[in-house]
This record gives structure tokens, sequence and C-alpha cells, in this order.
């Protein structure tokens, strides 16, 4: 059982060495970090956005997976917004890490304030480095020539694309992410880019009486992996004109060619004070790893600044 535990770890390290994924999603879109997904965000709001996420998975390993984001957008003229972020992402002898930036534009879709209405579409590029040490693999034999490596580091550039949208209470959007810049054939020197990732999210904020409001949501990741995750979210907030709590759920399943499972139940909490923003979810798992590997948690902080960037603000 031990021999092919190893073995199933050595082919997932393999494939993943071959295959480079940028930023793993998990859930920072509903704790602000949806701009790391969707440039289309960047600028969103009359704020300076500062986020930043911390998510472990496998709890009960003692060099478990972990990821680490930080990201800040604005908008920056008239109905220009801009954003930048980097991101750390740890897994055994796998480390990897980009630096993301991009820029978006707005079209108002009503004359109300607070840009409650609007359109918008963004682009961004992503500067991806990936390191594999051969030297904390760990195996009985350790000549075997499958683990003598020459090449222990990867450079990758990728572009995303996205389109967002808020109307009468209704957002959604649509980004393309992870589109190869380079080394971008099916296999150049044992290097495959990512799958192109497709996310689209649909969602609704009902009011359903003063200062509470209940949001159902859904997004969907595609790839041209056929693969296919799917959250479907539902989270309430209560809140007054300085603070706000909300607290809410999320579940995830997978599909792809060969096989479907559900993957996770996440409750989530976020609260806002002010301008300062704290979050957390712990992500339950349903699959057999997690008897193994345990659980895992993200951790996010945020904050609104002023936007020092453009006095002037959004030009409607």
């Amino acid at each position: 059982m031990r021999k092919l535990y190893a073995i199933v770890c050595l082919a997932l390290l393999s494939n993943a060495y071959k295959a480079q994924e940028s930023l793993p999603y998990y859930q920072q879109y509903l704790l602000d970090g949806d701009f790391l997904f969707n440039p289309a965000q960047y600028g969103k709001t009359d704020y300076v956005q500062l986020n930043a996420n911390y998510q472990q998975q496998f709890s009960k390993f003692s060099n478990s997976p972990n990821v680490q984001s930080i990201g800040m957008h604005a908008n920056i003229f008239d109905r220009v917004g801009a954003g930048i972020s980097v991101f750390r992402d740890s897994n055994g002898p796998i480390s990897a890490g980009g630096i993301t930036a991009g820029a978006s534009y707005f079209i108002p879709l009503s004359s109300e304030g607070d840009r409650k209405d609007q359109f918008s579409f963004g682009t961004s590029v992503n500067f991806y480095n990936m390191n594999f040490d051969y030297s904390k693999i760990n195996t009985e034999e350790g000549g075997d020539p499958l683990l003598r490596g020459e090449e222990s580091s990867i450079f990758m550039v990728y572009a995303n694309f996205g389109l967002a949208a808020t109307y009468k209470n209704l957002f959604g959007g649509v980004s393309v992410n992870d589109i190869a810049l380079s080394n971008d054939a099916a296999i150049v020197n044992n290097r495959e880019p990512s799958p192109i990732k497709f996310f689209l999210n649909l969602g609704y904020n009902w009011n359903i009486a003063d200062n509470i409001t209940l949001t159902p949501s859904a997004l969907i990741n595609l790839n041209t992996n056929s693969s296919r995750m799917m959250d479907w979210n539902l989270m309430a907030t209560f809140s007054n004109d300085i603070n706000a709590f909300s607290f809410g759920v999320s579940y995830r399943t997978e599909q792809n060619r060969f096989d479907s499972q559900q993957l996770q139940i996440a409750p989530i909490v976020k609260v806002r004070f002010n301008k300062f923003m704290v979050g957390a979810t712990y992500n339950l798992g349903l699959s057999d790893i997690q008897k193994y590997g345990g659980n895992s948690f993200m951790l996010s902080l945020g904050y609104n600044f002023d936007n020092f960037i453009n006095a002037r603000g959004f030009r409607y």
C-alpha cells in the first residue's frame, strides 16, 4: 500500500512538473479576491483595495501544500482601473510563484451612484516561475534515474482576459486565463503550458430586509483538459452604514472525461470593520484523500484605502 501511495504521489508530481498551473483558486473570489482571476474586476470600486490570502491544504501532512497571494487594485484614471498581484505556491519539492499585472475599462450602465450598475473588460499578463527540488524526494533507491532531473526551473508568460458586469443586483463575469505566450506548443523541452482555464460566474444580491442581503451564486471553472469544477455558494450579509458580517457555505464538485466526484464543502465567514476586512474558510474534504491528508483552510485580510491615486474619482 505504501509503495502504491508513493507511485501515485510521484505520478502527480511528474504531471505537475510537465503541466504547470498558475495561481490555484479556492474561495479567494468570495473574500474580495475576484480580481485575482478576472482582470475586468481591477478598479471596480472607488477605493484602493488591498487583499491578502493564505491557503493550507492537507493539514495532517508535515509539509502540506500552501498558497499565499497578495494584490492591490484601484481606479487610476477616469474609467480606467489597474491591478497587480503576486503569489507563491509550495507543494513538496515543487515551489512556484508569479507576478500578474493588468488594466481594465468601465462603462456605466445607469446614472446611479456607488457604481452599482457597470460593465467592464480587462486584460493582464502573468510572469510565472516554477522550481523542482529533486533533493526533497525520498525513495528507497536514491540512484533511480527517473529522479535525476536536469532542468529544475521553468519560466512561463501567460495572458488573461475578462468581462464583468453588475446590474440591478445581478452580477456575473467571464474570464479566460493562462493563455501561454511562451513555450506554447504542446510540449517543448519536456514543458507543457497550463491548460487554458475559463471562469464563468453568476450571482444575485437579494435584499430580503433592511440591512440583510442573501447572495446565491455559482462559479464554473472549465479548462482545455476537459475537466470542470463547479461551486455553488450561498452567503448571508448583515450590515449597517459602516460594518458588515457575512457567513455562508460553498459546495464544490468536479467532473472530467473519466469520472465525477464531490470535492468539498466550505463554511465561510467574512467580517468588515469600516475599511478593514477579515475572512476565513474551512474546507471539509469529501474525497477519500482527506482521510489521510486532512482538511484545509484559508485566511484572508483586506483593507480599502481612500483613493490616493485618482483623487478626481470615477467619471460617469
